[in-house]
């Protein structure tokens, strides 16, 4: 035989077997990377916007009621003591998504971008094998991106595909330019700053908002139905976020009289007349406005409830709740009238304290039925939710993982604290919580006992027996806003669009 065909033989015996041993590996790891894909649990990250955490009839809200939440919070488990580290939409948003705060990321003020670099949550997500969808708010600037959102139903004209959101829908339906049309002679108020904002919608209950995110939301959940592939869906509402306009049977399904509300400050009417402009908003000084709005408030969380019964019981239908891991939170809180302010942006309980509930899929060591009372940030969500898909946490993530909490293990290293920062800052431990106002020049620094004062009526920053423990906060807060770092790196990961 020729000694040159031989050795040809030999060499394409070698490129054949080399190849399908290449082959079989490459296969092998994908089958296995599939197999891991597939055992990872779907999530349902269920956002309201605006809801303290004591609007929830778990937390013996006199009025409220909220069946489906306390059944979520008995299957899962409900946290007490949940902040946001920045209240006020796009940097609460923010700093969910990414695990960072709001110094770090950027987004300290709705309008802002985030930094160059910062990655989200859904792109993390994503790279690891996740779809993901939206329906509803996301709040963030650029608003042309998707943010790593493969479906995206945005509330708003957000997104890739503004016209597949809701004010496309209302607009191709009734041909309205407003968001929140109301039926004339609904609103007492027309001519105030924040009460031309309440009344009852003026189209069907169908064509709500909260009606539209749901069912996009169901949409999406039955298009998941024979796919393999893990889901990822944040059906976020902005309710009960202003205006005060809801369908008839939720605006009227609270009497405004039987409604409970903070007494107004004696001098609320002279502090108000003092704001300029939308500053007026911030501010409320008429008790029946309140009652109104209030009673209005608890039948939007009301609305919500009944959604959040319908998103689970689909779950069930569906067969998928066994294997989805779901969590029920908001942005931020709202005042409703403690200290005679309306809304967020500080760092009182009202605006910055807010609900929080976790549920994992079936079956976990995770303790069901019961509350957990250590302090959670809202950037500690990131971390827990990759944790609890058997992610890795990348460096540079501010939040820590509460999976061992969640699950009734004791976390002895648990950091029990929360930091916020917008103009002013906050410090909240187990027993204090510290306000830094320097920054807003209004006021100096507040402290309270939330132990023995929850009501934070009671300043203790002036009295002189506290003062090592203001001047120790005040070096806390400057270490903490020092900690700057670099943004998440992803290996294996291309920078996202929206992060450069």
């Amino acid at each position: 035989m020729n000694r040159s065909l031989v050795h040809y033989d030999i060499a394409v015996w070698c490129t054949i077997t080399c190849v399908t041993r290449r082959e079989l590996l490459l296969a092998s790891s994908a089958t296995a990377l599939s197999a891991q894909t597939q055992a990872r649990p779907n999530i349902l990250f269920i956002m309201v916007d605006e809801m303290r955490w004591d609007a929830m009839s778990s937390e013996h809200h006199p009025v409220v009621a909220t069946p489906n939440l306390d059944r979520l919070a008995k299957q899962g488990v409900r946290f007490t003591n949940a902040y946001t580290v920045a209240p006020v939409c796009s940097p609460s948003r923010a700093c969910t998504f990414t695990g960072r705060y709001a110094d770090v990321v950027g987004v300290t003020a709705n309008g802002v971008p985030a930094h160059p670099g910062e990655v989200f949550l859904p792109s993390i997500l994503k790279h690891h094998g996740y779809h993901t969808a939206i329906a509803g708010k996301l709040h963030y600037t650029p608003a042309r991106f998707s943010y790593g959102f493969d479906q995206f139903w945005s509330f708003t004209r957000e997104g890739p595909a503004p016209e597949l959101g809701y004010m496309s829908y209302l607009e191709r339906k009734h041909g309205s330019p407003r968001k929140f049309p109301i039926v004339p002679g609904t609103c007492p108020w027309p001519d105030d700053e924040l009460g031309r904002d309440v009344g009852i919608f003026k189209y069907p209950e169908e064509d709500f908002e909260t009606e539209w995110i749901t069912d996009r939301s169901l949409e999406y959940l039955r298009s998941r139905k024979e796919k393999q592939q893990p889901w990822f869906l944040f059906s976020s509402y902005l309710k009960p976020h202003s205006p005060s306009v809801e369908p008839k049977r939720y605006f009227e399904k609270y009497d405004p009289a039987a409604i409970p509300v903070p007494k107004l400050p004696p001098n609320i009417k002279q502090i108000r007349a003092a704001q300029e402009g939308q500053g007026k908003r911030r501010f409320i000084d008429d008790e029946r406005m309140l009652r109104v709005m209030s009673a209005a408030y608890y039948g939007a969380i009301a609305h919500i409830d009944d959604h959040v019964g319908k998103l689970l019981a689909e779950l069930d239908r569906l067969g998928m709740a066994d294997n989805t891991l779901v969590l029920f939170t908001a942005d931020h809180g709202n005042m409703l009238g403690d200290r005679g302010r309306m809304f967020k942006g500080v760092m009182y309980e009202g605006s910055s304290h807010v609900p929080l509930i976790w549920r994992e899929p079936k079956p976990s060591p995770q303790k069901r039925g019961g509350t957990e009372a250590k302090i959670i940030e809202n950037t500690d969500l990131l971390p827990t939710i990759l944790e609890a898909a058997g992610l890795p946490v990348p460096q540079g993530i501010q939040g820590r993982s509460f999976l061992k909490l969640a699950r009734g293990a004791a976390d002895n290293t648990w950091k029990d604290l929360c930091y916020s920062q917008l103009a002013t800052a906050m410090v909240r431990t187990p027993r204090f919580k510290f306000i830094d106002q320097s920054r807003d020049l209004s006021r100096d620094f507040e402290l309270y006992d939330m132990r023995n004062d929850p009501k934070e009526e009671r300043n203790l920053a002036g009295e002189a027996k506290h003062r090592d423990a203001v001047e120790g906060f005040k070096r806390q807060l400057a270490a903490w806003r020092r900690d700057k770092p670099a943004p998440v790196r992803i290996p294996g990961m291309d920078v996202p669009d929206y992060a450069s």
